[in-house]
């Protein structure tokens, strides 16, 4: 019986051994946050052992979500990556800092210090519309040190790109080459209106430039930096990005006004939604129309 069960036991450990030769090296999940963060995307990069975080939310309940996401992989929490300067991308920063110590936080020198300079600016316009939703205190990431490229998780190299021209002018995103992975901050949007009220057309076409840079990536997992729920994590978000940079700018050139812009895109794109009412599009087409500055925090 002892020959038998030591038999029994040896072939379960090379089943086992088996199976996890199989995994993927890491593995990326996405935590879409609710309409009060704007439907942010959030990525945990997942090793055997740690994990790597690619954004935080807007409100401080969608970080403790997220918290609670991170809690429920039973990893250890190493590095938190900030793709850029929006206040979706990184007010929750507190409560991560809060929650996980341990953790090196960093972004790209450039967004580090678009952060330090814009965030009294963020705090005034938001602070009040967040009110306890808001950062208790200034999470700001370290600089990436001088040459330094990429994290390392376990081995693996987990890139940052950037700085290049996405909704942000100094916007990164992450690919991660050995599992062909692209979270791609707010270079790209699925199924959401993109947002346009920092850009006027050189800044609208250097965008579009930069897609056909990223699709050349031939990644696999694609996660947007803003989604509707449901929608999927793959090149569709590229693809939808792109379609929709190409289109505003025909509209623009069609259109007399902004409500016509309006119109015509919500016309052109019937199930892409909105945040805040008309956030996005009412900001975007006034500015591409001339009838507002671009803004500026």
């Amino acid at each position: 019986m002892t020959r038998t069960f030591s038999a029994m036991l040896a072939a379960s450990l090379l089943f086992a051994q088996a199976i996890r030769a199989d995994e993927p090296p890491l593995q990326v999940q996405t935590v879409t946050a609710s309409m009060g963060s704007l439907y942010v995307n959030s990525a945990l990069i997942i090793g055997r052992e740690s994990l790597v975080l690619v954004d935080v939310p807007f409100t401080r309940a969608d970080t403790h979500r997220l918290v609670a996401a991170v809690l429920d992989t039973g990893k250890r929490l190493e590095s938190v990556i900030v793709t850029h300067d929006h206040p979706d991308h990184f007010f929750g920063l507190d409560v991560v800092m809060d929650a996980f110590p341990q953790a090196r936080v960093v972004a790209h020198p450039e967004v580090v210090k678009d952060i330090w300079r814009s965030f009294p600016l963020k705090l005034e316009r938001w602070g009040p519309m967040l009110g306890p939703q808001g950062p208790r205190y200034p999470g700001v990431p370290g600089a990436l040190d001088e040459g330094e490229t990429a994290v390392v998780l376990e081995g693996h190299r987990i890139e940052i790109l950037g700085p290049m021209q996405g909704d942000h002018k100094h916007a990164t995103a992450v690919w991660v080459p050995g599992i062909k992975a692209l979270i791609g901050g707010d270079l790209l949007f699925n199924g959401m209106h993109l947002w346009l009220g920092e850009h006027l057309e050189p800044q609208r076409l250097a965008w579009r430039r930069v897609l056909d840079e990223l699709d050349a990536l031939g990644a696999e997992t694609v996660v947007a930096g803003h989604k509707q729920h449901g929608m999927p994590d793959d090149v569709s978000s590229i693809d939808f990005s792109k379609r929709y940079l190409d289109v505003f700018e025909q509209l623009v050139d069609s259109s007399a006004d902004s409500g016509e812009l309006t119109a015509a895109l919500q016309e052109a794109f019937p199930d892409a939604i909105d945040i805040m009412g008309d956030f996005l599009l009412g900001n975007s087409t006034r500015v591409a129309m001339g009838e507002m500055e671009p803004w500026d925090e």
